[in-house]
């Protein structure tokens, strides 16, 4: 049956039409709307991720300065060490509570007053004293390793202030290998004789011996005498521990 008012061509007409519309749609995937409106298929919209934030890297802290320690070697003295690391002597006596400075032992762990060093990343820094500034990190110096340089030469090198107590003093020097000065006697043809403690000489070191009272250090020993012991013109003999003569002086 169709509609009224139409020719059967016209009818094929929209027949045709209507079924061309319809292959369309089903080709470009869209259904037919009520009225004829083809309704468009949403599309998928992608979601940006969040991007990742980096955290922040911190600095590692700041090596604490620590108090230099130095190992005391065989064959070296305090007066040595001070010089190396450039401190007053007296300074390293005092800060190492050292009673004789002529007895320190092989192994000895001594501070160096007034240095201080900065540990590499990893090391374990010694503490810092309680109180007082942060001094500046120095640079840790090397020391010469104690090797002997020949045969020692030990010399008595003057006398001062002869028959005066406060004055009277005798030089050594060394200008051989290393020596130890240990049970080494100093005398004259009067009986009066000085045995040496012990006591190490590098090569070009002297020592000063005086007749008067004093404390000793590695540079200056006291024989703590109540009257002078030496007379002008009279001669010292210098002799090594097992009493072989190593040299004479006339007293001026």
């Amino acid at each position: 049956m169709r509609p009224s008012g139409t020719t059967p061509r016209t009818a094929l007409i929209l027949i045709l039409l209507s079924a061309t519309v319809g292959v369309l749609l089903l080709l470009l995937g869209r259904e037919p709307s009520p009225g004829g409106v083809a309704t468009p298929t949403p599309s998928a919209t992608a979601t940006p991720s969040p991007t990742a934030t980096a955290a922040p890297t911190l600095p590692p802290p700041s090596p604490t300065p620590s108090p230099l320690l130095h190992t005391v070697r065989p064959g070296e003295t305090l007066a040595g060490i001070a010089a190396a690391y450039g401190v007053p002597l007296a300074d390293l006596i005092a800060v190492n509570h050292i009673q004789d400075p002529n007895l320190i032992q092989v192994g000895q762990v001594l501070v160096i007053p007034g240095v201080w060093v900065t540990p590499a990343p990893g090391e374990s820094p010694t503490p810092l004293p309680a109180t007082g500034p942060t001094p500046t990190p120095v640079r840790r110096p090397t020391l010469p390793a104690p090797t002997p340089s020949g045969p020692p030469r030990v010399e008595i090198a003057g006398v001062l202030g002869a028959g005066d107590l406060a004055r009277e003093t005798v030089r050594l020097r060394n200008r051989g290998g290393v020596v130890s000065l240990e049970g080494w006697t100093l005398s004259d043809v009067g009986g009066d004789r000085y045995t040496f403690p012990r006591l190490v000489l590098f090569p070009g070191e002297e020592v000063t011996l005086h007749s008067g009272p004093g404390i000793s250090t590695p540079t200056d020993l006291y024989w703590n005498r109540a009257a002078p012991a030496w007379q002008s013109g009279e001669l010292l003999t210098l002799r090594d521990a097992e009493g072989s003569i190593v040299d004479t002086y006339v007293v001026p």
